[in-house]
């Protein structure tokens, strides 16, 4: 019986390509509809959460009691004031800085309050575009964020030592490295929080004229030509090393490195010293040769003795402080170069015991149904019993419409997920290349319970045919409603239109414990009946199975065509592109 009516083909004897040609038409328009639906997502996650969201004292309070007052202090943190008006801490949020790290759907924002010597002393899960049921159970988890406590600007720690909230593991992750990012790997200074301007660059350039600065971070900037050409980078000291005190104070220093990566040129930015004597550094060019001509990673073993360097006349102390501010910093930079590279190759890939299980089940699943295995009744039956117990209770990789919609959205967390983004490869692969939907039939521990719960009871229920030919159009119409749903940017929770959750039972929300609960029963008395009139992943994937009749039209193909017309009207802001 087929899902969807049939349109007949006017061609009764197909050619053989026929089938394959109407397939990979299919696949096309659903990867127009994933591209419409990205390009919109990521439009409005910008217009969401462009700015530094509004940081409330109510929140801020919940974490530091004895907050009364929020005053801004540099870019995208606030001041925690009390009563009398002294500083408690500093409030920042991860968004908009870990905007690009998501989990299931979206980035998640989280209240991270600092103190003096910019340490993690709370945090506090504010609001996530995340699964519901997931999001709520990182909230009732203190254990989850209290793990960030005593990380510091500049030195986060190894996300992949997190300890992931049971069952809402890729929301925690995220969450842990959107902190990560947050806190990035450059320490803000209190005493020099202003970042690079356009004005420093006449410090260091003889001219300023059609040059441009490109913050990169807080503490560097490329420099760019009127031709957008990088012509050389701007960096300053003050993030990196603040606490080397001259007369009655530390100093800034900004420095111009070329493409090649030599400094080029230093000047005096900052100084708590006093005036005028350090403003004399920049009027003496001498003093500045010893550093130039030299790469950062060779100012870092700089021998200031050895290579002569001679303080200021009437700023010796000044001079001499903001010498060892240089070789410090080239020092510190080049850590904070070196810790980078590190933090990116531990965080390519977060591989646990459940993925290599997941790769197993697969290899599993393949092999029982691609092969005549699946034609023995204790193999199945041995099978289905995996599935369930381990595939579906332990593990959770199953795959649903909130996944497939967030994960269009948002992109393919294939780094904080890798096992579930391999079944929802493998299980995409399959139907068009081998004709079998694979994932429906030998992975799935939903419908491998309701195989358990096959012909269990003496007396089967039937369904009057044309009841069963209208409940065929659910599963289509559910999925319809869920692209809409997440190309408009309603914020609905997916996962609760389907029971696939449930399987997590211990986070599930209460409409997927309903719907796994009255499926299964069903399924006692009405063989497969999820699969066969509720279930919208399965629906997809069957639309993509290649088979004998796939060149016939149908109005599943119909709608597709008119949601992907749709959806690029909606991408373009209402209006077609024009050629």
């Amino acid at each position: 019986m087929p899902l969807l009516p049939v349109i007949e083909s006017p061609a009764p004897h197909s050619l053989r390509w026929k089938p394959t040609a109407a397939v990979v038409l299919r696949i096309g328009l659903l990867l127009v509809i994933a591209t419409a639906v990205r390009f919109t997502s990521t439009r409005q996650l910008a217009e969401r959460h462009g700015s530094a969201p509004q940081i409330k004292l109510s929140d801020v309070q919940s974490l530091v009691p004895e907050a009364s007052q929020l005053q801004p202090s540099e870019a995208g943190q606030q001041a925690i004031l009390d009563v009398q008006g002294n500083r408690v801490g500093f409030a920042i949020t991860t968004l908009p800085a870990a905007n690009r790290v998501k989990g299931y759907r979206g980035p998640s924002n989280v209240l991270l309050i600092l103190n003096e010597l910019s340490v993690v002393t709370a945090a506090r899960l504010i609001s996530s575009d995340d699964t519901v049921e997931h999001v709520e159970a990182i909230r009732n988890d203190r254990a989850f964020l209290s793990q960030f406590h005593g990380w510091t600007a500049g030195d986060t720690g190894s996300v992949n030592h997190i300890d992931a909230t049971t069952g809402a593991t890729l929301t925690s992750l995220a969450i842990a490295e959107g902190i990560a990012v947050r806190l990035g790997s450059e320490k803000p200074s209190l005493k020099f929080p202003d970042d690079l301007q356009q004005p420093d660059l006449q410090l260091v350039f003889k001219t300023t004229q059609a040059l441009n600065l490109q913050p990169v971070s807080p503490i560097e900037a490329t420099v760019v030509n009127s031709q957008n050409v990088v012509v050389g980078r701007v960096i300053r000291t003050g993030p990196l090393v603040d606490s080397i005190a001259g007369y009655q104070g530390p100093s800034e220093v900004v420095i111009a490195v070329d493409t090649a990566g030599k400094v080029t040129q230093l000047a005096l930015r900052r100084t708590f010293d006093n005036q005028p004597y350090a403003g004399y550094l920049n009027d003496e060019p001498y003093f500045w040769k010893a550093f130039q001509k030299q790469s950062l990673e060779q100012l870092q073993h700089m021998d200031l003795e050895a290579a002569q360097v001679e303080g200021v006349s009437g700023a010796t102390m000044t001079s001499m402080a903001v010498a060892e501010t240089i070789v410090a910093a080239a020092g510190a930079y080049h850590e904070q170069q070196l810790r980078q590279q590190a933090d990116r190759e531990r965080r390519t890939l977060y591989w646990g015991v459940h993925d290599t299980g997941t790769v197993l089940i697969l290899c599993g699943g393949m092999c029982v149904g691609l092969t005549r295995w699946r034609g023995r009744r204790r193999v199945r039956t041995v099978w289905n019993l995996i599935l369930v117990i381990y595939f579906g209770l332990v593990t959770g990789n199953l795959i649903s419409l909130a996944v497939i919609m967030g994960w269009a959205a948002g992109g393919i967390a294939w780094r904080l997920a890798p096992g579930l983004a391999l079944v929802v490869l493998i299980s995409l692969l399959l139907p068009p290349l081998t004709r079998r939907n694979l994932y429906c039939t030998h992975l799935c521990p939903h419908g491998a319970a309701q195989q358990l719960l096959k012909n269990r009871l003496r007396t089967t229920a039937q369904i009057n045919p044309r009841w069963a030919r209208r409940l065929t159009w659910l599963p289509g119409l559910i999925l319809l409603l869920g692209v809409l749903a997440t190309l408009f940017g309603r914020t609905w929770n997916l996962a609760a239109w389907e029971p696939f959750d449930a399987w997590i039972w211990y986070v599930a929300g209460t409409s997927s414990l309903i719907l796994a609960v009255a499926s299964l029963t069903l399924a006692a008395v009405i063989p497969m009946a999820w699969c066969r009139y509720g279930c919208a992943t399965g629906r997809l994937l069957e639309y993509i199975r290649r088979t004998a009749r796939s060149d016939q039209l149908t109005a599943a193909d119909l709608a597709v065509a008119v949601l992907a017309a749709v959806s690029i009207w909606h991408s373009t802001g209402g209006q077609l592109p024009v050629p």
